[in-house]
């Protein structure tokens, strides 16, 4: 059957942050467009398959605090991610009925969190380059304002059945992360781990960095003890999202989802893909350590 849009939320208030995302698109970095998608893969991927949906279903990112939604039809949702104190409850399945406000108030833990909902939402336009995530910058999709309508793609033969007995779905307590506390961030060697003295590794490696403020989309900047490349610019080359890049400062640029995807800077090293949602979490002021992985 041909899926068809509804509306099913409308944008009381965008908050600080609030677009579409799914897991990005991949295959046009070599045309300067970024992969985009979901900050923590981590608590999409879990919003998604409380609810049944396709791992790509595109969710709502809700960034630190202050959305606020209304229900406009019975629906099953699913939150996870960052604490932002929502009023329904995080990392289980929810049945909201029309009329419901879905709040963000304030922020707790994280930065980032997901809304999804049965059958996955659609992005401003359908698809651009494979994927509904939204990226501003180049006109593909928008950041949501009051009024808006959010649509989700629906297929007669898509919602969530659960048992009779069964009232909800909830992620195992064991998935549930706490981000104020993130683990050692695993690091590959970068194309440039020669350019930095046996010292300075052993300084970005040993000692805590803290997550500053100016860190959103397309990069996290740290702030720490001052590394030194041998040369501070190379010829442009590609880069990828985790990507250490040390300009001549000494203080580490993290690429991220929206980040360019060529750079001139050293890389010392490659955050280990499957860390990169720990790293996206932490909020500005968060200490974070790295580890070396071979």
């Amino acid at each position: 059957m041909t899926p068809f849009l509804e509306p099913v939320l409308r944008v009381l208030s965008p908050g600080l942050g609030l677009t579409i995302q799914d897991r990005g698109r991949a295959g046009y970095g070599r045309f300067g467009v970024p992969r985009s998608g979901a900050m923590d893969p981590h608590a999409f991927s879990w919003a998604n398959r409380l609810l049944d949906n396709p791992p790509n279903a595109a969710a709502l990112e809700i960034l630190l605090q202050g959305a606020a939604l209304e229900v406009l039809e019975d629906a099953w949702i699913a939150v996870c991610g960052a604490d932002l104190e929502c009023s329904v409850s995080r990392w289980r399945t929810v049945r909201v009925t029309k009329g419901t406000h879905v709040e963000f108030a304030r922020n707790r833990s994280g930065l980032w969190t997901y809304l999804a909902v049965e059958g996955g939402f659609t992005g401003e336009g359908g698809e651009h380059f494979g994927s509904h995530s939204t990226y501003p910058d180049a006109g593909l999709g928008k950041k949501f304002e009051p009024g808006d309508f959010v649509h989700r793609l629906d297929t007669e033969e898509h919602r969530l059945q659960l048992p009779p007995s069964v009232a909800s779905r909830l992620v195992p307590w064991d998935e549930h992360r706490d981000y104020r506390f993130p683990p050692p961030i695993r690091v590959w060697p970068g194309p440039q781990w020669d350019f930095f003295t046996e010292h300075d590794r052993s300084r970005f490696f040993e000692n805590d960095w803290t997550t500053t403020s100016r860190s959103d989309r397309t990069g996290y900047r740290l702030s720490g003890p001052s590394i030194k490349p041998r040369e501070s610019q190379i010829i442009s080359e590609a880069v990828l999202p985790g990507s250490i890049q040390i300009p001549g400062i000494g203080q580490p640029i993290i690429t991220m989802n929206d980040g360019p995807t060529v750079g001139g800077y050293p890389k010392l090293g490659l955050v280990d893909p499957a860390d990169l949602g720990w790293l996206a979490q932490a909020r500005p002021g968060t200490k974070v350590r790295f580890t070396l992985t071979s």
